[in-house]
């Protein structure tokens, strides 16, 4: 079994750099989440964490990286070509966006980073020309197998019970508003009727921030009601599946828990679990309101 699952888990890191060649030999035309994932034979449903888990960066935080690494390495190895064309060559939609991205990322502008010759040292990364397009991606550092933890936690894998819940979706940025409008909400309709505390809280966040629009990703609070129980607008019903789940123990503050994802899932990639195209889920064991909360992420896995 161990043996079995160190195999798995090199995979993900085989399939992760697949991944990185994919997007390094594509930077001069738009690519999408999907497209990207299944170069890797990953589902996209999962795959933006499993890749900021693997290398730190996100999907499209890696492909801006790349694109103006390759713009960099165009403008100082070219003096000729106008920075405009430099600009559409290396995907970006006009020279504005293109002026501002190498901006934020260099610290000035394209044409006195050109006049400079400064290469690397204007970078905020450090090293920002590991890789040019149609290189091996191979030579970007993945994080490491064993990385220094940042939060400590205890994992293990549950079979975890289905859910029949009564859930507030509120619609906005991921984060401590949204979230407090949806449990808010559902507060507001479980107390009247005797449901709080009859149950654990739970949180399910939907969709991808890198993909979806900030003012259109799903936050729901959910609830476990009995069967047959009656709702009405805005509440609604539905049931979470059970069965087998890495389940990720966490006692930090409200801070950490952007933290806390990426180490249940770097922890996933450890153990060489495949997770299952289903929502994962926060189920909490407080209410959050004191210094740290303790809550389990669950992260839904592929059955045998």
């Amino acid at each position: 079994m161990k043996s079995a699952n160190l195999g798995t888990g090199l995979d993900y890191r085989q399939r992760i750099c697949r991944a990185m060649n994919f997007i390094s030999e594509n930077l001069d035309r738009d690519l999408s989440l999907e497209e990207i994932a299944a170069a890797a034979n990953f589902s996209p449903f999962h795959f933006h964490r499993i890749f900021t888990a693997a290398t730190g960066e996100t999907v499209f935080g890696f492909l801006r990286r790349l694109r103006l690494e390759w713009a960099a390495n165009r403008l100082l190895a070219d003096g000729r070509t106008d920075i405009t064309s430099v600009a559409l060559d290396c995907g970006f939609s006009s020279s504005q966006n293109f002026a501002k991205a190498f901006r934020a990322w260099f610290g000035t502008t394209p044409s006195s980073f050109r006049q400079s010759k400064r290469g690397n040292k204007a970078s905020k990364g450090g090293e920002v020309f590991s890789l040019r397009a149609g290189q091996d991606a191979g030579m970007v550092k993945l994080v490491s197998p064993q990385p220094e933890r940042k939060i400590r936690m205890k994992a293990e894998v549950k079979e975890m019970p289905a859910w029949h819940v009564a859930y507030a979706r509120k619609m906005g940025p991921y984060g401590k508003a949204t979230a407090e409008a949806s449990f808010g909400e559902l507060m507001r309709w479980a107390g009247p009727r005797g449901l709080v505390g009859k149950g654990p809280m739970m949180g399910m966040y939907w969709d991808n921030p890198e993909v979806t629009a900030p003012d259109q990703c799903r936050t729901d609070a959910c609830l476990p009601v009995p069967p047959g129980t009656k709702v009405e607008a805005p509440i609604a019903l539905q049931d979470i599946a059970g069965g087998p789940h890495l389940v990720c123990e966490f006692n930090v503050p409200i801070t950490g828990f952007g933290a806390a994802w990426e180490e249940a899932f770097r922890c996933l990639m450890d153990r060489g679990l495949e997770c299952a195209d289903r929502a994962c889920y926060e189920l909490y064991h407080d209410d959050c309101t004191g210094k740290t909360c303790r809550f389990d992420i669950c992260i839904p896995l592929k059955k045998k």
